[in-house]
């Protein structure tokens, strides 16, 4: 049995009203901070929740909610629907303050993170160790050429920058992961394995996803495409939010290959993943021991 299926029905729905939504043993955390970075495969502004400037990235009832977890849930994901490090002060605040409540931290960013703030993660990374917790960083990189950049990300920092931040946390000690997600299906073959050529000596291992959109995006980013799939709410994502997936036949199966011939794992997603990490953590302490 899933470990949310243990908690009451009652409770979930309070969490996901006040925007974090249980999902098995992980929380999401969704962020009415809007994103100045605007993807143009994101689906976020197209989301029931009400996106907004120069506000904080959580709630003061978000942190006490997330204060008070239930025991059954054991990962706090962070940057779900906006970049969790616009504003890198603030970020390292909440850092701070969530690697107290006794549980593992995900997070993932697009943006290049300066040394001084690393130092900070790295702070926070040794005293969740400390206490027996994770903390994993996760870069996003879901294409690489200038043409996909250009149509996907036109205001993303550069993929070079952030796999040199990436490097940077690697070197640091801190888990890290590569999030090509979504999976972009006007993508090459050649690009992704260029991303994983470029990137495996920094990480753990990978993760990707479907790309979820609405008719009206999937008109405008991909005009040729002819969608079947029936529009559904992902089982991460707040209450009330339809989408269609769209997806190349092939595709994911083609980058787990190219993945494992890396030498790397791939994960379902980052909560995998951190599972993985927690298996090598249990190994190493029994080792010790």
């Amino acid at each position: 049995m899933e470990s949310s299926n243990k908690i009451s029905k009652e409770l979930i729905k309070k969490y996901d009203t006040a925007g974090l939504k249980i999902d098995r043993e992980r929380v999401l955390t969704y962020s009415q901070l809007s994103c100045p970075l605007d993807c143009t495969y994101c689906f976020v502004n197209d989301m029931t929740t009400n996106q907004q400037k120069n506000i904080a990235y959580l709630t003061e009832k978000q942190i006490e909610l997330l204060k008070n977890l239930p025991e059954e849930i054991s990962l706090i994901m962070l940057g779900c629907d906006t970049e969790f490090f616009q504003n890198k002060k603030e970020a390292i605040e909440i850092l701070k303050k969530l690697s107290g409540f006794g549980k593992d931290l995900s997070m993932i960013t697009k943006i290049p993170i300066k040394e001084s703030f690393l130092n900070e993660i790295d702070k926070v990374n040794q005293k969740m160790k400390e206490r027996g917790n994770i903390l994993s960083v996760s870069i996003s990189i879901p294409c690489l050429s200038d043409e996909m950049s250009k149509k996907y990300e036109p205001k993303v920092p550069s993929p070079k920058n952030r796999i040199e931040t990436l490097k940077q946390i690697s070197n640091k000690g801190i888990y890290t992961m590569l999030a090509i997600r979504p999976l972009l299906p006007d993508m090459s073959n050649e690009e992704l394995q260029e991303i994983i050529n470029l990137t495996k000596d920094y990480v753990i291992g990978y993760y990707s996803g479907p790309l979820y959109l609405n008719d009206d995006r999937i008109s405008k980013l991909l005009p040729e495409s002819v969608v079947e799939s029936e529009a559904k709410q992902p089982h991460w994502m707040l209450d009330g939010n339809l989408f269609k997936e769209v997806v190349k036949k092939g595709q994911i199966d083609f980058l787990r290959e190219i993945v494992k011939n890396s030498g790397k794992d791939f994960f379902e997603g980052a909560a995998e993943g951190m599972k993985y990490i927690r298996k090598i953590q249990d190994e190493k302490h029994r080792t010790k021991s």
